[in-house]
């Protein structure tokens, strides 16, 4: 008997993007499938438009934005299916794509499996094949804007922002932390797939179209720095915090430089705040990671990268300073881990 899939779509006032995602999912191969938009409050019309248009859909309506985790979250608790998609309301899928991203599935592959994900309107140009991951948690798009061409082969990936995974696994490993209310909520649940003993695999022959805009202001600063600190507090052991500890406090005080010059230093402030307020729920929280993890930091890492290079961030303080300075820092302690 083929399995149910669970496709969960985050939606926020995204009306101009729900047809082409709905419509995409609507059209793949693979026919045994549910559709879950989880909206968050929105002003728009989006709840009443799909209600409209798309009565098979089912819609489940928050009475405010609980982030994208938390959106997700809900979602599974009203999922059917026997794996889950979760998805962002700005994507379009090919119509083979669950289909090949549940095939590895159903035949060996013990985790989750990612698609090649390709900008909307440059088809031939990938957003992102999997993450890069730093050993201080910064996550980057591999291959960005590159041609498509050159991701042809299934790869392991440390961190993947799209997943179809097996819905008992998700509950095994934990749902997303919904303290993480913006930027690597992604990143905290590939970490916990991972330290439990599954692989997250990307999938060529998956694509999904995303259409993608940068966006560079105070906020993603401050939501996506301030959960990447808990990100290594939850996760690495305490023997790995403790030898990444002069690295840490070293690009925290760039990152504070850097806020100062950009005008964050308040939130950058608030956000150590934030943390050391929420450190009793981030330490039990750690403690169950701790408890039930069956791989050792040392597996973990074997994927990470000293490095740092975001593709449309250009500071040749960052090039020819702070990168050059961790990648021969992670060069000598990595063999330590």
């Amino acid at each position: 008997m083929q399995p149910l899939i669970s496709a969960i779509i985050v939606n926020w006032n995204g009306k101009q993007f729900l047809d082409d995602c709905i419509i995409s999912l609507l059209k793949q191969t693979y026919k045994k499938c549910e559709i879950i938009l989880v909206d968050n409050a929105s002003t728009d019309g989006s709840i009443s438009y799909v209600k409209r248009k798309y009565p098979k859909v089912k819609i489940i309506r928050n009475n405010k934005n609980v982030g994208f985790g938390g959106a997700v979250n809900i979602g599974i608790k009203h999922a059917d299916g026997d794996y889950i998609i979760f998805l962002n309301n700005d994507l379009y899928l090919e119509k083979n794509c669950i289909k090949n991203l549940l095939n590895p599935l159903e035949n060996g592959v013990k985790g989750a499996t990612v698609p090649k994900v390709l900008f909307f309107h440059q088809r031939n140009k990938i957003n992102s094949y999997g993450n890069i991951v730093n050993f201080l948690g910064f996550a980057m798009p591999k291959y960005i804007n590159q041609n498509e061409k050159i991701a042809t082969k299934e790869e392991e990936t440390a961190c993947g922002g799209l997943l179809l995974v097996k819905k008992d696994i998700i509950e095994e490993v934990g749902l997303f932390d919904e303290n993480f209310f913006l930027y690597h909520e992604d990143h905290d649940l590939s970490w916990r797939l991972r330290l439990y003993g599954y692989e997250i695999l990307v999938i060529p022959e998956a694509k999904i179209y995303h259409k993608y805009t940068f966006s560079k202001n105070l906020d993603k600063f401050y939501h996506s720095e301030k959960n990447r600190l808990q990100l290594l507090l939850k996760n690495y052991s305490f023997n790995t915090i403790l030898l990444l500890l002069p690295a840490i406090i070293f690009i925290e005080l760039a990152e504070m430089f850097h806020s100062i010059l950009n005008g964050w230093y308040k939130k950058k402030i608030i956000s150590y705040l934030e943390i050391y307020r929420n450190l009793p729920n981030l330490l039990k929280k750690r403690v169950v990671v701790q408890r039930n993890r069956k791989v050792k930091d040392s597996e973990i890492v074997k994927l990470f990268v000293g490095y740092l290079k975001f593709e449309y961030i250009n500071s040749i303080f960052l090039e020819k300073i702070i990168s050059p300075i961790l990648n021969f820092y992670w060069h000598i302690i990595k063999r330590f881990i």
